[in-house]
């Protein structure tokens, strides 16, 4: 994949997720292979704030970790596009299957830009581990280690 087809690499064409639930805004690096690097702008009108907790939003944490799946989910869309060169048509779907651990830091507020780092870590038949960090600032918020099933 060239640099002009990454800087066209729309998280909305790799992933199934649409509004309020596509958490991630934009890759900002790939190795096409085993790491990826997304960001997330918390706007203040997202749902996840409204009720979370009224007059002090935080993003909850469960959303911290819906966002590493899907960055995870989209390195192994784009993974698979560059090793089959298979057609946008015809995903694969990701789906959530464990999270081994997870630890959170910080909180994540409104205004903020949340910038989570995958890297693939192994891939057992079906199945593919990652770990995630999740920064904002360049200060981590929360170290996560997932797996997501794949099927066609």
């Amino acid at each position: 994949m060239t640099t002009a087809e990454f800087d066209t690499l729309k998280p909305s064409a790799l992933l199934p997720h649409r509004e309020p639930m596509l958490l991630v805004d934009k890759v900002l690096h790939t190795d096409f292979k085993n790491t990826i690097t997304t960001e997330t702008e918390i706007g203040e009108d997202m749902i996840f704030l409204k009720g979370h907790f009224p007059g002090y939003p935080l993003l909850p944490g469960v959303i911290i970790i819906e966002a590493m799946f899907q960055a995870s989910g989209v390195l192994n869309r784009v993974a698979t596009l560059e090793k089959d060169g298979e057609a946008p048509q015809k995903k694969k779907l990701g789906k959530a299957v464990k999270v081994k651990s997870a630890t959170f830091y910080k909180e994540v507020l409104p205004g903020d830009k949340l910038v989570i780092t995958s890297e693939r870590i192994k891939n057992i038949l079906n199945f593919s581990e990652y770990k995630a960090v999740a920064t904002v600032n360049g200060e981590v918020v929360c170290k996560a280690e997932i797996t997501l099933s794949i099927s066609i």
